[in-house]
């Protein structure tokens, strides 16, 4: 005697319905970042500029050279002083890259921002026909052709404040990188300052 046996399956309506439920409960769950929070990503980018500044100035007082350091929005960049011409200074650490799309940096010298007042032609390491061999470049490459800060070998730094900000959809971090006149430079959290200043 043979059995009939009924195999009856799921339909591809129910398949498809459990499979827009399950999706729609994945959406639902957060999976932990392994990507650095924003806090931690500005502290440590303004902790290894820091950290190369005061090396620059170091270095430029122990081998008697005069080094400067050029800012833009996306990229800082260290100059050597070399027959009386500036040119990057790409000695191991002190290469450089652009900084994460999401870091902006601003750089003040005497209180005023970078970009609203150019100081360069007052220095004396830079004359005007230096400046006009530059008119071909663009202003992001003048910007970072000639130092803005100065780290001098008698172990100067000419005061300046550069502002690195993290700016997304929902965090807004900062951390300033000051220095005035001699090394060490030094870099906070202008917010945790405030509440230690109260």
């Amino acid at each position: 005697m043979a059995r009939c046996s009924k195999h009856q399956g799921f339909t591809l309506i129910e398949l498809m319905l459990v499979i827009v439920i399950i999706g729609y409960l994945v959406s639902l769950v957060r999976f932990p970042s392994f990507a650095p929070n924003a806090y931690d990503l500005v502290e440590e980018e303004s902790q290894k500029l820091t950290a190369l500044i005061n090396l620059a100035s170091e270095y430029a007082t122990v081998k008697n050279k005069q080094l400067g350091l050029s800012v833009s929005e996306q990229q800082y960049v260290f100059l050597i002083l070399e027959d009386e011409e500036w040119v990057r200074f790409t000695d191991r650490p002190f290469e450089t890259e652009p900084l994460n799309e999401n870091l902006t940096l601003t750089l003040k010298l005497d209180g005023l921002p970078w970009q609203e007042q150019s100081l360069l032609s007052a220095v004396q390491f830079i004359d005007d026909e230096t400046m006009e061999d530059q008119s071909g470049l663009s202003n992001e490459e003048k910007l970072l052709a000639f130092p803005q800060v100065f780290l001098l070998s008698s172990g100067e730094i000419s005061p300046f404040e550069i502002e690195l900000e993290f700016q997304d959809f929902d965090d807004v971090v900062m951390f300033v990188i000051q220095g005035l006149f001699t090394a060490p430079v030094k870099h906070y959290n202008p917010a945790e300052q405030e509440e230690l200043d109260r």
